[in-house]
């Protein structure tokens, strides 16, 4: 069976205390409770729906990071930001996801057409306003 992305987190949340690394423990403990907490909502739950929560969680690093903080905070929220990337699935290039548009578009395809063939087929895999943007700028050239 495969192992859901919520219970690797656990997993390694649980080895990140034994080994007495605080900020990585910190951080997937709290991944965790928000996953939990998401995952007995009722509704079915998936790695999608954990996904979901680590892009939020890597925005608001990156929106910290954005912010005029001291150099140590940087170095936390970088290796914060770092740690929760590697839970994702390898990311569609911005060349990769043009590719794909450009196909799309060539097809006929429209806004709605190919942002439901992202989802389809690339899901967690990509930034949905970027490919949003690359589509809105193709077919303003058409």
């Amino acid at each position: 069976m495969n192992v859901m992305l919520i219970d690797k987190v656990r997993e390694d949340m649980h080895e990140a205390k034994k080994a007495k690394e605080t900020l990585r423990a910190n951080l997937l403990s709290t991944l965790y409770a928000e996953m939990f907490t998401q995952s007995k909502s009722g509704k079915p739950y998936s790695d999608e729906d954990s996904i979901k929560i680590i892009k939020k969680f890597i925005k608001n690093s990156e929106e910290t990071l954005a912010l005029n903080i001291p150099e140590d905070a940087k170095t936390k929220y970088t290796e914060e930001k770092r740690i929760l990337e590697s839970y994702l699935p390898a990311q569609l290039t911005k060349e990769e996801i043009e590719a794909k548009v450009n196909r799309l578009v060539s097809e006929g395809k429209i806004m709605k057409d190919i942002m439901a063939y992202f989802k389809e087929n690339h899901s967690g895999m990509y930034d949905g306003k970027t490919v949003s943007d690359i589509v809105r700028s193709k077919l303003s050239n058409t």
